[in-house]
């Protein structure tokens, strides 16, 4: 099987070798067993500091160490040459938790998307999870970046430990330079509003609000993102496969919209949604209204519902929808100056 491959006598031999009739075996059942890893196990929220894998002896978790989803090419993945691309299984329930530091990298933040990560040893057989601050760029000097909060609001510190990071990859996942990797050289410690991260190679082209995410330096495995919410509480969802609902959907804007207008999806979605799915609603007796555009000028998508004559949940009228997420997670919508609207984000897709 791929754990079985290559064995050790190819690796530590020179010149010809012999290959044996039990080495095409393992090479055989490897790559069947390759379509059999295309997908990650399934993360799934536990409370309010916790996440996990689940696993049993007679389901095991298996997963390929294969690095972190391509931004660019959905389906693919990026390593940033620091994982060996092979599989580790656990038996066993693998739990991330923000009551226990070793669990992430840096200091725990609110309003902060956390991406965690199956990380493993070259001799390890089973993996651990680990959550890494997604980061947002804020501005550089000498290839020294200057860290943004996800709300882009202001900047921010993560007090990760002084160059904790270093031989770490830096990869951008939003603008101009989106899919280019820089190797990092140093950070600093600050847990304030003045966190850095510095990087070796060209000068990368950057706009305050990109998105940025680290690479670790070890055998790793993007598993999925999860939001810390203003009280420092992970927000509940349900994940199975690419997809992903909120438990409660969350609020993306609301009332009367006069022409197109960039809805920022910061803390609605994560930077690896594909595609939103939300939920248009309208109180009071008002029609249920919202039309979407790509480019801020065009109508690409258009919802009209007429209300019915009672309440229901709280509202009088509601159309589920799904659309596309522009670079740098936002999305145009208009309401043509309608009253007493609220769209909400129900989840995603990767």
């Amino acid at each position: 099987m791929l754990a079985d491959i290559p064995q050790s006598k190819w690796g530590s031999g020179t010149g010809r070798q012999v290959i044996l009739k039990g080495d095409f075996d393992k090479i055989e059942d490897a790559v069947v067993e390759a379509f059999d890893l295309t997908y990650c196990p399934n993360l799934e929220w536990v409370d309010a500091t916790q996440v996990k894998i689940p696993a049993t002896a007679d389901c095991p978790a298996r997963v390929m160490l294969c690095g972190f989803p391509c931004p660019v090419h959905r389906g693919l993945f990026v390593d940033g040459g620091l994982s060996d691309g092979k599989y580790r299984a656990n038996s066993s329930d693998v739990v991330m938790d923000f009551d226990t530091a070793a669990q992430f990298w840096g200091n725990e933040k609110a309003n902060q998307w956390y991406c965690v990560y199956g990380i493993a040893g070259d001799s390890d057989a089973t993996f651990t999870l680990k959550a890494m601050p997604v980061m947002r760029y804020s501005s550089q000097a000498s290839q020294v970046i200057t860290l943004r909060n996800n709300a882009n609001s202001s900047n921010i510190g993560y007090g990760f430990t002084t160059n904790e990071l270093q031989n770490a990859k830096l990869l951008v996942l939003s603008g101009t330079s989106k899919g280019r990797i820089r190797t990092i050289t140093a950070n600093n410690n600050d847990n304030g509003t003045g966190g850095t991260i510095t990087y070796s190679g060209s000068a990368l082209t950057m706009t305050q609000g990109d998105w940025l995410i680290v690479l670790p330096n070890t055998n790793f495995r993007y598993l999925g993102m999860i939001l810390n919410d203003a009280s420092s509480n992970i927000v509940r969802f349900w994940k199975e496969g690419n997809r992903v609902n909120w438990n409660v959907p969350i609020d993306i804007c609301s009332g009367a919209i006069d022409g197109f207008t960039a809805q920022d999806l910061a803390l609605k979605v994560p930077i690896t949604a594909r595609r939103l799915f939300g939920l248009a609603t309208a109180a009071s007796g008002y029609d249920v209204k919202v039309a979407i555009s790509y480019d801020g000028t065009n109508m690409a998508q258009v919802f009209h519902v007429y209300p019915p004559s009672v309440d229901f949940k709280g509202v009088r009228g509601s159309v589920p929808f799904d659309c596309g997420i522009l670079d740098g997670n936002k999305i145009y919508v208009d309401n043509e100056n309608t009253a007493n609207q609220v769209i909400k984000a129900v989840g995603w897709e990767e």
